[in-house]
C-alpha cells in the first residue's frame, strides 16, 4: 500500500512539474499602436500555433512554462518569449528595421543599433516636437542621460548644453552635425519640425572620429527624407502664450515705512522726496508697467513628401514666432527644406538638399531688475506742463533712487536684425560592388545679417541723459563649406564574421566678413533719421575678414564575430591653420570593444536577461576653440604725443601677444557600459561611468608686465592647463501593453558628474564674479570648478550681549560696527580680524545629481505625455536677497518688514533696515546669498485626441493642449532656479543675475496627416 502512494506521489509531481495552462494576449503594432491581424504565434519546436484575429487577440491552449513562444508577422521583428508562470503575454512587434536592427546614425555611416560599442543615446524626431521650441536642444532636456541643457528663456535664447561635464574653458557647446555637414554649435536656425532623429555621441570613442571638434561630444541631426508611395501631407500648428512670475514688489504705501525705517533705525531724519503717507493707489507698479501678462507664441509647419523608385523627396516649410514678456523683443524664422534622392541605377545614387531661411528679430531688453527696483512712489511721467517735444525727455526721474525709469528704457529700445541664410547639400554616391561604397559630399552654410541700432537723445535728469543720438549699422557674412570623401566596404564572411571598414578625407573651410559704420548726432530722432548717413559728428568705421581652414585624414574598422564579439576602432588626423608650422596635425584614435552574453549558449537557457551587453571604450578628441591668430604677434596703429610743441604722432605697437609654441588641445577618455533588457524587453537599463582629461588645455595667461606690450592686462594662450570630469549615468526605460486599448512608457535617468580643475594658468585662483568690489566665484588648482569663495554668515545677532560675545581669546570685538539684527560672521581662522583670510568655499554651482523622467500613456484615441527634469545638490548665488536691503533707496520684496529683524527672536536670516550697513551685510559675499538651487521641474504635460479617421476620409486628426514648464518644485526663493546655471562661462556659473526667466507657456495644437 506504501509502493502505491509513493508512485502516485511521484506521478502528481510529475504532473504538477508539466502543468498545462491556456494562455491568452494581444498582439500590436509599435508604430502605430494597432492590433496586428494574422500575426502567427507558433510554439518553438512543434507544430503547434495559433493567429491573432481581427483585434489582434489570440488564445494558445495546452501550454508547459518551459515552453518557447514564437511571434511573427510579415515586415515585423520576430520576437521568442518563453512562458514560465505567465497567462497572459501580451506582444509589442517593432517593424524589421526596428529593436536590435534598427539603424543608429554615426560619424559617416551609420550601424545596427545591435552592433555599438560606443555611448551614444538617439532621440526620434517626434518626441522633440512635442514640445514647442525654437531650439531642438530645449526639447531635449531630461530625455538623453548625461546631457545637461538649461534653457535660457528669452527669445532666441540659445540653450546651454554640457555633455559628460566639463574638461576645457574654451567653450562647452558640442558639435552639431546635420545630414552630415558641421554646421557649428549653435542650431536655432533649424526647423524642429524637419528632424527625423538625433543621436548623441557622449564618449570618446564614438565622436573621435570628428577629431579636433569633438571634446565637447557631438550631437548627429538627421532631417527627414522621402519614402517611395504615395504623396503625405503633415500639416502642423501649435499657438499660446507664455507667461512669466510677478516676483511681488512692494507698493508704494509699504516701500514709503521701509525707506524711512532705514533711516530711523540709525536715528536719522530720512531724506523722503515723495509725498508723505502715499497711498498705493498713488504709486506706480513697475513690473505691470514694464512686463506684459503674455507674451504671443506659435509654430506652424507643412511637409510634403513621397516619390517613386527613382527619385524621392521631403518638402517642408515652417514658421516660428515668439515675442519676449516685453512690448519690444521677439524672434521669428521662416525655414524651407528640400530633401531629394534620386537613384540613376543599382550602382548610382545622387541626392541634393537645401535649405533657405530667414531669421528677424528685435532684441530683447533685460529690465526685469529695473522695475523690480524702480522707485513705486514715482510716477512714469514728468506732469504734462513740462512736456517737451522730444518725447523721451518726459519720463520722470526716480524720486527716491538712481534707478533709471525702466518704461523710458523700454521706450528707447531701437535694435534689430535679420538674416538671411541657406545650407546647400548635395553628395554622390556610387557602389560599383555589392558592399563597396564611394561617397562624396560637398556642404556649404552662407548666412548674411544685417543688424541696425539707434539710441535717442534724450534727457531726463542730469544723471539720465544721452547727450547726442547714435546710429549703427553692421554687416556680416560667413560662408562655410565642408567637402567630404569616404568610401565604406562591409563584408559578411563564414555567416559569422562581419566587417565594416571606412576611410576619407575631409577639407573645410570657414570665412566671415564684416563692416560696421556709426555715427552720432542725427538732427532728430525721426524714424526718417534714424540711418548712418544722418548723423552728423564722430564717424566711426570698423570691419575685418576673417579666415580659418581644416584638412582631416579618416578611418575606422568595425568588426563583430557572430553577434558576440565587438570592435571598433577610429582615427582621425586634423590639421588647423590656427596652429603654427610643426603644430598644425594632430592624430586622434580610438578604440571600443563590447561583448554580447545573451548570444552565448551558455545563455540561452536563462530567463532573465533578454539582452546583456558589456561596453568599454577609450579615445582622444581634439579642441581648437581659439582666435585664428593665437599664434601670432599682431601690430595696429597708435597714436603718440611728442615734442617741446606737443603734437600727434601716430605710429604701430603690438596689439595682441602670439605663441608660436601652440599644439592641440586634447581630452582624453574611458568609459565602461552596461545594457540589459528584462521581462520580455519590456525593461531596458543602461548604465556608465566615465572619465574625461584634458591635456596641454589651451588657456589665456596673463602676459608679462613689459614695455611694448599692449596694456597692462594683455594675455597670450598657452598650453598649460588640465581639467577633469567624472560620472555616472543610469537609465531605466519601460515600454508595456496592459490590452489593445491601454499602453504605457516610463523612462526615469540619473546621472552625476564631478568638475575638476586640475590646472588652470598656473598663477594661482581664478576669481570671477564681480560683486561690490570683490568676487564670488574662486577656481583653484585640484579642486572641483564652480565654487563661490567667501564669508560665513552665521545667523543674526539677536541682542547687545552676542555683539558684545562675539570676540577674539583675548575679549577684542570681532565685529564693532554691528548691531542687533545684523549678520554675525565667522572668524575661521580665530585671529581676531575679519579679513580675506576668513573667507572660505560656502557652495558649489554644479549638481551632485541630475534626472528625468519621460512618462507616456495611450488609451484608445487619448494620448497622455509628461516630462520632468531637475538638479539636486547645486547651490546658487542669489543676488536678489539685496532686495530686502532697500539699500539705496532701491524698492523691496512686498512682506519686508515682516521678515526682516525688527526685535530679538523677530528673524534669523534677514538682516535689520539701515541706511549704512556699517555691518557690510549685503556688500560681503557671504553664505547670506547662497541658497539651495535643486529643483524638479515639470517641462511638458500634454493631453491629445486622435480623432475618427471617418470625421475626414483619409485623414488623421489630432488636437493636443499642453503647458510647458506648468510647475516647479524648488525651495529656491529666487524666479527661476534654473537661469542662473547659463552662465558666462564654465568657470563662471550659478549666479542668479536676475535674467530673463524660464516661462510658463500653454498651447494648443492640431496636426493633420493625409
Amino acid at each position: 500500500m506504501k509502493k502505491q502512494i509513493l508512485v502516485l506521489c511521484l506521478a502528481l509531481i510529475s504532473l504538477c512539474a508539466h502543468a498545462q495552462v491556456t494562455i491568452k494576449g494581444i498582439v500590436t503594432s509599435a508604430t502605430d499602436n494597432e492590433p496586428l491581424i494574422g500575426a502567427t504565434i507558433q510554439v518553438k519546436g512543434t507544430g503547434h500555433g495559433t493567429v491573432t484575429d481581427l483585434d489582434g487577440n489570440y488564445t494558445l491552449a495546452n501550454i508547459t512554462e518551459d515552453n518557447i513562444l514564437v511571434f511573427s508577422s510579415i515586415g515585423y521583428q520576430t520576437q521568442e518569449i518563453r512562458v514560465a508562470n505567465q497567462t497572459t503575454i501580451n506582444v509589442v512587434m517593432a517593424e524589421a528595421e526596428e529593436m536590435l536592427d534598427e539603424l543608429v546614425v554615426i560619424g559617416y555611416g551609420a550601424v545596427r543599433k545591435s552592433d555599438l560599442t560606443s555611448s551614444i543615446s538617439t532621440i526620434k524626431g517626434d518626441e522633440i516636437t512635442k514640445v514647442t521650441t525654437g531650439n531642438a536642444m530645449d526639447a531635449l532636456q531630461g530625455k538623453v542621460n548625461g546631457v545637461q541643457v538649461t534653457s535660457g528663456g528669452g527669445p532666441g535664447t540659445t540653450p546651454k548644453v554640457l555633455i559628460r561635464g566639463v574638461t576645457t574653458v574654451n567653450g562647452s557647446d558640442p558639435l552639431y552635425v546635420v545630414d552630415g555637414m558641421p554646421v557649428g554649435t549653435n542650431i536655432n536656425f533649424l526647423n524642429t519640425n524637419d528632424i527625423e532623429s538625433m543621436e548623441v555621441l557622449k564618449d570618446a570613442s564614438a565622436a573621435a572620429i570628428y577629431g579636433t571638434r569633438g571634446s565637447n561630444g557631438v550631437i548627429l541631426i538627421t532631417t527627414k527624407k522621402g519614402s517611395a508611395g504615395k504623396t503625405l501631407f503633415n500639416v502642423s500648428s501649435s499657438v499660446g502664450f507664455q507667461t512669466i512670475s510677478n516676483p511681488n514688489m512692494a507698493k508704494a504705501s509699504e516701500y514709503e515705512q521701509v525707506f524711512k525705517t532705514r533711516y530711523t533705525n540709525e536715528g536719522r531724519t530720512p531724506v523722503w522726496n515723495s509725498k508723505d503717507n502715499i497711498t498705493d493707489a498713488e504709486g506706480t507698479n513697475w513690473w505691470d508697467e514694464v512686463v506684459n501678462k503674455t507674451a504671443l507664441v506659435q509654430n506652424y509647419a507643412l511637409g510634403i513628401s513621397g516619390g517613386s523608385d527613382k527619385l524621392v523627396y521631403n518638402l517642408s516649410l515652417g514658421y516660428f514666432h515668439n515675442k519676449s514678456q516685453y512690448d519690444v523683443g521677439y524672434w521669428d524664422k521662416i525655414n524651407i527644406r528640400l530633401n531629394t534622392e534620386y537613384t540613376f541605377n543599382q550602382y548610382v545614387k545622387m541626392g541634393f538638399d537645401i535649405a533657405p531661411r530667414i531669421e528677424s528679430w528685435d532684441d530683447t531688453p533685460n529690465l526685469f531688475s529695473a522695475a523690480m527696483a524702480m522707485d513705486p512712489t514715482t510716477p512714469i511721467f514728468k506732469p504734462e506742463e513740462e512736456w517737451v517735444d522730444n518725447h523721451y525727455n518726459n519720463y520722470q526721474r526716480s524720486y527716491n533712487n538712481q534707478e533709471w525709469n525702466p518704461v523710458a528704457s523700454l521706450a528707447r529700445q531701437n535694435a534689430h536684425s535679420r538674416e538671411y541664410g541657406v545650407i546647400v547639400n548635395p553628395y554622390l554616391q556610387i557602389t560599383p560592388i555589392e558592399g563597396l561604397t564611394l561617397r562624396t559630399q560637398f556642404g556649404a552654410n552662407a548666412h548674411i545679417r544685417r543688424s541696425d541700432s539707434f539710441t535717442p537723445k534724450f534727457e531726463i535728469d542730469q544723471l539720465e541723459k544721452s547727450t547726442y543720438s547714435n546710429v549703427s549699422r553692421q554687416m556680416n557674412e560667413w560662408l562655410d563649406w565642408n567637402w567630404t570623401n569616404t568610401v565604406n566596404y562591409m563584408r559578411t564572411f563564414n555567416d559569422k564574421h562581419n566587417l565594416n571598414l571606412m576611410a576619407g578625407f575631409t577639407a573645410e573651410r570657414f570665412a566671415e566678413f564684416w563692416v560696421k559704420g556709426a555715427r552720432d548726432d542725427t538732427p532728430n530722432n525721426s524714424e526718417n533719421l534714424q540711418e548712418v548717413h544722418a548723423g552728423r559728428l564722430k564717424q566711426q568705421a570698423d570691419g575685418n575678414t576673417i579666415f580659418s581652414t581644416l584638412l582631416s585624414y579618416i578611418g575606422r574598422v568595425m568588426y563583430n564575430y557572430d553577434g558576440r564579439y565587438y570592435l571598433t576602432a577610429s582615427l582621425r588626423a586634423d590639421g588647423s591653420s590656427k596652429f603654427p608650422e610643426g603644430n598644425k596635425y594632430a592624430v586622434f584614435p580610438s578604440v571600443s570593444t563590447a561583448w554580447r552574453l545573451t548570444s552565448e549558449e551558455f545563455m540561452q537557457d536563462q530567463d532573465i536577461f533578454n539582452n546583456l551587453k558589456i561596453r568599454a571604450g577609450w579615445g582622444r578628441v581634439g579642441n581648437q576653440n581659439i582666435d585664428n591668430s593665437a599664434y601670432l604677434t599682431l601690430l595696429s596703429s597708435s597714436d603718440a604725443v611728442f615734442g617741446r610743441d606737443p603734437g600727434r604722432v601716430t605710429g604701430a605697437t603690438i596689439s595682441s601677444v602670439g605663441n608660436r609654441n601652440l599644439k592641440w588641445e586634447t581630452v582624453e577618455d574611458y568609459n565602461l557600459g552596461l545594457d540589459m533588457s528584462f521581462l520580455n524587453s519590456r525593461l531596458n537599463v543602461t548604465f556608465d561611468i566615465y572619465q574625461k582629461k584634458s591635456h596641454d588645455m589651451l588657456y589665456k595667461k596673463q602676459n608679462i608686465f613689459a614695455v611694448g606690450y599692449p596694456d597692462w592686462n594683455s594675455q597670450v594662450t598657452m598650453n598649460i592647463g588640465s581639467m577633469k570630469a567624472t560620472g555616472w549615468e543610469l537609465s531605466f526605460d519601460w515600454n508595456d501593453r496592459i490590452n489593445k486599448d491601454l499602453s504605457y512608457n516610463v523612462g526615469l535617468n540619473l546621472s552625476s558628474v564631478k568638475n575638476k580643475a586640475i590646472k588652470l594658468s598656473g598663477d594661482g585662483p581664478v576669481s570671477l564674479g564681480g560683486f561690490n568690489s570683490d568676487l564670488i566665484l574662486r577656481n583653484e588648482d585640484g579642486a572641483e570648478i564652480g565654487r563661490f569663495y567667501g564669508y560665513v554668515a552665521d545667523g543674526l545677532f539677536q541682542n547687545v550681549s552676542e555683539v558684545y560675545a562675539h570676540t577674539d581669546e583675548h575679549g577684542t570685538i570681532l565685529q564693532p560696527n554691528a548691531k542687533p539684527g545684523d549678520i554675525r560672521f565667522k572668524d575661521l581662522n580665530h585671529d581676531g580680524v575679519l579679513d580675506e583670510k576668513d573667507k572660505t568655499y560656502i557652495g558649489n554651482a554644479y549638481p551632485d545629481l541630475m534626472a528625468g523622467l519621460n512618462i507616456g500613456l495611450n488609451y484608445k484615441r487619448f494620448d497622455f505625455n509628461a516630462n520632468f527634469y531637475g538638479t539636486f545638490g547645486n547651490d546658487i548665488f542669489n543676488t536678489t536677497k539685496r532686495l530686502y536691503s532697500g539699500v539705496n533707496g532701491s524698492n523691496v520684496y512686498a512682506g519686508t518688514l515682516n521678515k526682516v529683524w525688527q526685535g530679538e527672536g523677530t528673524s534669523y536670516d534677514i538682516p535689520r533696515l539701515t541706511a549704512n550697513d556699517n555691518n557690510l551685510n549685503y556688500t560681503r559675499v557671504s553664505s547670506f546669498y547662497v541658497e539651495d538651487g535643486s529643483y524638479f521641474r515639470c517641462k511638458l504635460l500634454q493631453v491629445g485626441y486622435t480623432l475618427p479617421k471617418n470625421i475626414i476620409s483619409g485623414t488623421d486628426i489630432r488636437i493636443s493642449f499642453s503647458a510647458q514648464n506648468p510647475f516647479t518644485i524648488t525651495g529656491y526663493s529666487g524666479m527661476d532656479p534654473e537661469r542662473p546655471q547659463m552662465g558666462a562661462s564654465v568657470i563662471e556659473t550659478g549666479i542668479d543675475w536676475i535674467a530673463y526667466p524660464n516661462p510658463r507657456t500653454f498651447l494648443f495644437g492640431i496636426d493633420l496627416k493625409f
